[in-house]
């Protein structure tokens, strides 16, 4: 049976979201074809994941999605719905299959979350003026601002800071010099829809531990360097419920 952790509800502003909280700002191009920006930002603090263990037991994730700035519609509001099992698709390919969204509650014209997606940009992929997405840090922890059909490699970029700190435990970015073989790093700079491990992070650029070797320090989650095989079983069905 999955052991249930559950990510309560951050209260955070769109105000802050908008820039007035300490943010780690990533502008992630897409994996090749396509794709263009760059990336901003240092960030500071510690991570929040926390999890236990492989073989039937999972690191699960209960959200809470705050659509902000005014109302959307019934088919917006179904679209971001519809796209969120992508995002914990992604999440239990590059884990392996040890970790997934559980559930996630959309909260329509609400001030607050731990992902934020400003009206504006519901039925877009990214934020807008050259940026896709970014984690910030509000008055109770680290949430994730980001367009309602954002894409599950850039929603995994960002999960990696909010939830692991990724990379090197202060929300650094890996597509500085020639980029890292992982989901920290962009489409543009080698990177793949995977975390890192000792075998194949970048040391010649950067002097912080590779993703997986940050993971494993702050969970029971498992990975062998080197083996990327995929997750055992079938995805889980992430719930989602809607709130007007």
């Amino acid at each position: 049976m999955a052991k249930r952790i559950t990510v309560f509800l951050i209260a955070v502003t769109i105000i802050a979201a908008a820039g007035c909280s300490s943010g780690h700002k990533s502008s992630r191009p897409a994996l090749p074809p396509g794709g263009g920006g760059t990336g901003t930002g240092t960030g500071t603090g510690t991570g929040t994941g926390t999890g236990t263990g492989t073989g039937g037991t999972y690191l699960e994730f209960d959200y809470i999605w705050a659509i902000g700035g005014g109302s959307a519609t019934a088919a917006q509001l179904e679209a971001v719905k519809n796209n969120i099992q992508n995002l914990s698709n992604g999440l239990y390919a590059i884990g392996q299959g040890q970790q997934y969204i559980r559930k996630v509650t959309i909260r329509n014209n609400s001030s607050g979350g731990d992902i934020v997606t400003p009206v504006s940009v519901v039925a877009s992929g990214k934020l807008g003026g050259g940026l896709w997405a970014k984690t910030s840090l509000g008055p109770d922890g680290w949430y994730i601002t980001c367009g309602g059909l954002v894409d599950s490699y850039t929603f995994a970029h960002e999960h990696g800071h909010k939830e692991f700190a990724l990379a090197g435990g202060v929300r650094k970015e890996e597509y500085t010099g020639s980029g890292c073989a992982c989901v920290m790093s962009t489409g543009a700079s080698g990177g793949r829809m995977q975390y890192c491990d000792d075998s194949n992070h970048n040391t010649a650029d950067y002097s912080f531990d590779s993703c997986w070797t940050a993971i494993r320090s702050s969970t029971q989650m498992e990975h062998t360097d080197g083996n990327y095989s995929s997750g055992s079983g079938s995805q889980p069905i992430t719930e989602v419920v809607i709130v007007n």
